[in-house]
Parts: C-alpha cells; sequence; structure tokens
C-alpha cells in the first residue's frame, strides 16, 4: 500500500512540474499494430508513436525526425484488439528540442488511458554550410558552399536550407569552414561602389535629361545616395536603378 501511495503521489508531483499541454495540436488517433496484447508499451513504442506524429505535422520528406530521451511517466498495457493512440503536442513542436505533451490510447474506440511525456527531439534537414572560411564582404560563388545533414533542431531557425538563397550574396561577417550559414549572415551585395561613375538620369513628364556622375557612397538597388555631377560639380542625390544608372531627387 506505502508503494502504490508512493507512486501516486510521484505522478501527481509530476504532473505539477510539466503543467497542462498549452494549445495541443493534435490528430485522429492512429491505429496500433503488431504489439502483444496484455503487455507494458515499451517506451521504444511510445518514442516510434510520437516520431510518425512529429513527421506527420512537418509534412517534408526532407526533414527526418529522430526522437532521444524519451520518458513517459505512466505505464500503458496493451488491450486485445482495436489499440489505438492520439497524441497532443503544440505547434512548436515542429521545431524539436525538448517537448512535452498528452498521449491518449483508446481500445475499440473508448479512452482508455492519458500519459504525459517528455522527449528531446532531433529534426534532421540538409542545410547549406561553408566550404572553406569565409572572409567579410565574401560575393558567395557556388564553389563557396555544400551541402550538411545536420539536427537542426540545434541551430538557428533562420537556418539555410537551399542554395538560390545564398548564391551571389555577400557575407555581413567571416564564416568559418562548416558554419551552417544563416540569413542574417548575408545581404545583397552593394550594386554601386564609392569612385564608381554611372548616368545620372533626371526626368519627368515632359522631359529626360542625362549625365555623368561619380558615387561618393555605397548603394544597393532602391537605396538614396549622394554622388557628384561631374559637369556641374554640384553634389545631388538619387535612387540606384541599376549597377549603371541612377534616378536623381527632382
Amino acid at each position: 500500500m506505502n508503494k502504490i501511495r508512493v507512486l501516486v503521489w510521484v505522478s501527481f508531483l509530476l504532473w505539477l512540474i510539466s503543467g497542462p499541454v498549452p494549445e495541443a495540436f493534435s490528430q485522429p488517433a492512429v491505429l496500433i499494430e503488431g504489439i502483444r496484447p496484455g503487455q507494458p508499451l515499451e517506451t521504444a513504442e511510445m518514442s516510434r508513436i510520437l516520431e510518425n506524429h512529429l513527421q506527420k505535422m512537418i509534412q517534408n520528406p526532407n526533414r527526418k525526425v529522430n526522437i532521444r530521451e524519451f520518458r513517459g511517466y505512466e505505464q500503458v498495457i496493451v488491450p486485445r484488439e482495436n489499440f489505438s493512440c492520439q497524441v497532443q503536442v503544440t505547434e512548436k513542436a515542429v521545431q524539436g528540442g525538448n517537448i512535452s505533451g498528452m498521449m491518449v490510447f483508446f481500445s475499440r474506440g473508448q479512452e482508455i488511458r492519458k500519459i504525459r511525456f517528455s522527449a528531446r527531439v532531433d529534426i534532421y534537414a540538409n542545410v547549406i554550410v561553408a566550404r572553406h572560411f569565409l572572409k567579410k564582404h565574401h560575393e558567395i560563388q557556388a564553389d563557396d558552399i555544400q551541402i550538411a545533414n545536420k539536427n537542426i533542431a540545434a541551430l538557428p531557425q533562420d537556418v539555410i536550407t537551399g542554395t538560390k538563397e545564398v548564391l551571389g550574396k555577400r557575407t555581413t561577417l567571416a564564416i568559418n569552414n562548416q558554419e551552417a550559414l544563416r540569413l542574417s549572415m548575408l545581404e545583397p551585395p552593394p550594386m554601386v561602389n564609392k569612385g564608381d561613375r554611372v548616368i545620372l538620369l533626371i526626368e519627368n513628364d515632359h522631359f529626360k535629361i542625362t549625365a555623368v556622375g561619380e558615387v561618393k557612397e555605397v548603394g544597393r538597388k532602391g537605396d538614396r545616395i549622394k554622388l557628384v555631377n561631374l559637369s556641374s560639380k554640384k553634389e545631388v542625390y538619387g535612387k540606384v536603378l541599376d549597377a549603371n544608372t541612377v534616378q536623381v531627387d527632382f
């Protein structure tokens, strides 16, 4: 009797620590087959159930879920027929890391047990990494990068998974060999640089004038920059249209 009371109190304390499952995301109960009835459900089987559930939530065949350190706080005895389970976790579970939730077990469509669980979730995906050391302001080419399979649950959320987001961009800081690239590490390269000669375009509905100007500050497409009209020697400002043209304020 004392052992039973201790187990009850331990389960209650674990429930208090974990707290309620916030705004759980769940799918219909899934039938579980191939498990011996009358036996306790093994941790490995519960881990597999959670893994399959998260894989469906992610809906991306290029991302693979791996469950580590699964902990269920109660035992479940497998019924003899129509054994199914519904998993309840938050939407954030698809980001991996430490998660908690609820498993609801059914037999013949009737609920027979609820258990709370926690687990460590790894999510593996192909990401873009530096093939070698990249210095700051390096414009990235195809031979600067390669693909590596990494646990993105351990990486920042802006990690890059596609080459289109990388090629032609330049680094905002030095990047080490094999370091995963992130959106915050990259920026579009400048379209014009200080000292460049460009066409100054001045136009409205009635006329169009062009002149040669010298760029006085770095600018990307759409940036408003300072220039000097080489004919009049006057300082002007304008918007960068492309690598050769700046539309002067009028």
